[in-house]
Formats: C-alpha cells, structure tokens, sequence
C-alpha cells in the first residue's frame, strides 16, 4: 500500500519536500522505503492528491510527480461537538469521527466530564488529538484533515455553531424521535454528544433553548459516549452522505 502523507501547503510540479525528521523516521525505519518508492501527498487546499516519489536516501526528500483530481469528502458536512471526555474515549471518537468523514470536530467542556478531562486539555494534548486526526485521514484516504476546534464552553459554543440543522442525542431520553424520521438535513448537520458522564438537565435544556437543538433518540440502550458519536456520525452519512445516500 502506498503511504500518505499530509502537506499543508501548496505544491506544484516537479518540487522537492524536505519532511521533517520524525516523517523520515516513519518512512525509512517503520515502512523501509528505499529512493524510488511512491509516496502519496494531499494538502487539504484542493480536491485530489499528489503523486510523487523518495529521493537521496541519505538525506530523504520527496520529489512532486503529478496531481490527480478525485473527490472523497462527503457532501454533508458533519460538524460533530463533543463532549470532552477521557483520553482514551477523546482519541477514539476522533479518529474514528475522521474515517467516517465529518468536517468539524468541536470539544465541548461539560459540567459531568471526568474530574482531569478538561485540566488535560494542555497545549500538548491538543497537538496530540490534532496528530490523531491527520493520521487518520492519511490512513482513510481523505483529501482533507477536519478542523479540531478549541475546547469551547456552553456560551462560546453558539458563537461557532455553523448554520443548519442541530441535533442533540441524550442519554436521559433514549426514546425520543430516532434519527431516520428526521426530514434531510440539506449540506449540514450539527451532532451533540455529552461526556462519559452525559450532560445534566441545565445543560440540555441550554441547548435547546438558547442554541436551537433538537433532542433524538438512538433507541432503548444507553450508549457510551464514543459509541454513540461514531453511531450518529454512521447513520448520518448512510441516511444523506456518501456511505449509501447521496453521492
């Protein structure tokens, strides 16, 4: 399988790259690549992907071949806010949330996170969730990398809601109007999903109330919260996205 690479800047025919050292690593010692092995780069500014090729073993660089349109985002754009939870639920929901195509990822800080979920929140451990979201689209594909947004509170969080539908899945009320009587959202969509802890009643009702979501059902189990994220997500690009509705 080739490998590849995120390049976040423009390129064009015939340039050579110098990939910082932990890139070289990756492509030397973990897939051992020698001088003349394809390599595939997408930059997030275009739809398509760059051809290209090692050189200079010693030193590596990556030569620019040629760039191929191709089309891999979905055309609903998912906006997915987050509830923060723990590292390891956090990591797993975005990774996946990236495979399975959303365009925004928003963390939400919640009054039932986990007692250090949001003190870890550091300027590290963001580095970290983005490196997961980029190596996530290298991985399935994808032609772009989401936005992960800063951690938001309840008051920032209406500012930088995108226009469109808004939906909140809460665990207290399983058996809501589930997500396929909803009528098609058009290009977007908002998913709200709280914690491990869930969100509690003020903040469900600020949500409905002050940012216009719309409380659903995901039916009479009570989910965990990356399964829950990954479950909407799923249902969403099946029902109006590009994994068996539009395309």
């Amino acid at each position: 399988m080739i490998p590849r690479l995120y390049w976040p800047q423009p390129l064009h025919v015939g340039q050579r790259l110098s990939p910082e050292e932990a890139v070289q690593r990756y492509l030397l010692r973990t897939l051992r690549l020698a001088p003349g092995a394809p390599v595939v780069l997408f930059t997030g500014l275009e739809e398509g992907e760059w051809q290209a090729v090692l050189v200079n073993h010693a030193s590596i660089q990556i030569e620019v071949l040629t760039f191929s349109p191709c089309q891999r985002e979905s055309p609903l754009a998912i906006t997915l806010v987050q509830g923060v939870s723990k590292p390891d639920a956090m990591e797993l929901t975005i990774q996946k949330a990236v495979e399975l195509g959303v365009f925004r990822i928003i963390p939400l800080l919640c009054r039932r996170s986990s007692s250090n979920a949001n003190s870890e929140l550091t300027t590290n451990r963001r580095q970290r969730l983005h490196r997961i979201a980029i190596e996530a689209a290298e991985q399935c594909g994808r032609t772009r990398v989401p936005e992960l947004a800063m951690p938001l509170s309840w008051t920032q969080l209406g500012i930088e809601l995108p226009p469109g539908p808004r939906w909140l899945f809460w665990e207290e009320r399983p058996t809501q109007s589930p997500l396929r009587h909803c009528p098609p959202p058009g290009a977007a969509v908002t998913l709200l999903v709280g914690p491990e802890g869930g969100l509690d009643p003020w903040e469900e009702s600020f949500a409905r109330e002050q940012l216009g979501f719309v409380t659903l059902g995901l039916g009479p189990r009570i989910l965990r919260t990356a399964t829950a994220a990954l479950t909407v997500v799923a249902v969403c690009q099946s029902l109006w996205g590009d994994m068996g509705g539009a395309s």
